[in-house]
């Protein structure tokens, strides 16, 4: 009796990668970032990159050149972005380098205010680190966080986004910097 297919081996390999970015898919819509809106968190997480690798058994993904990753309001743009994961969905995602004076950058929606308004944080970094369990961001090397307007520059920047602090540090010889909008009256 003929067979469809003359190749069965390769033909399984190929379905068994179709079905590891399947499982990835699943796995980074089941859990998205969680510094989203709540209406963020139910769009879908899109990635455009010039090149990707998937590790479905080490539980992480690399993605290099021009990476966009997009979910709803949120947009992280960097040159090299790891995510790594695992069967609750994702853990971490490092972006390095960019193409905003060769800084990562990410730009988020908050949730609204008692007053209705949701403000822009944004944040540059060499390096931007994202523990979405902890919820806590690391941005290293030329940081700057403009979070309600108020704008924080510096070397290092860790925010941990539930308490809503931030702390800063200038670096070697370096200060840090700080600009505060006055409260509306």
């Amino acid at each position: 009796m003929p067979t469809l297919y003359s190749g069965t081996a390769s033909h399984l390999t190929i379905w068994h990668a179709l079905l590891r970015g399947c499982t990835l898919t699943v796995v980074l819509l089941a859990s998205p970032l969680t510094w989203a809106l709540d209406n963020d968190r139910k769009q879908p997480l899109n990635i455009a990159a010039d090149r990707a690798e998937l590790n479905e058994a080490d539980g992480y993904s690399i993605y290099t050149g021009n990476v966009i990753i997009t979910q709803g309001s949120m947009i992280i743009e960097a040159s090299t972005i790891k995510i790594t994961f695992n069967d609750d969905g994702i853990e971490r995602l490092f972006a390095t380098e960019g193409n905003h004076d060769g800084l990562a950058y990410m730009r988020q929606k908050s949730e609204p205010t008692n007053d209705g308004r949701s403000d822009l944080m944004e944040a540059w970094a060499g390096n931007i680190d994202y523990n979405v369990n902890a919820e806590f961001l690391t941005l290293l090397g030329q940081a700057k966080l403009i979070q309600r307007g108020n704008e924080f520059s510096g070397n290092k920047i860790l925010f941990d986004v539930p308490k809503d602090n931030v702390k800063a540090t200038g670096g070697e010889g370096k200060r840090v910097n700080m600009i505060f909008l006055p409260k509306a009256q």
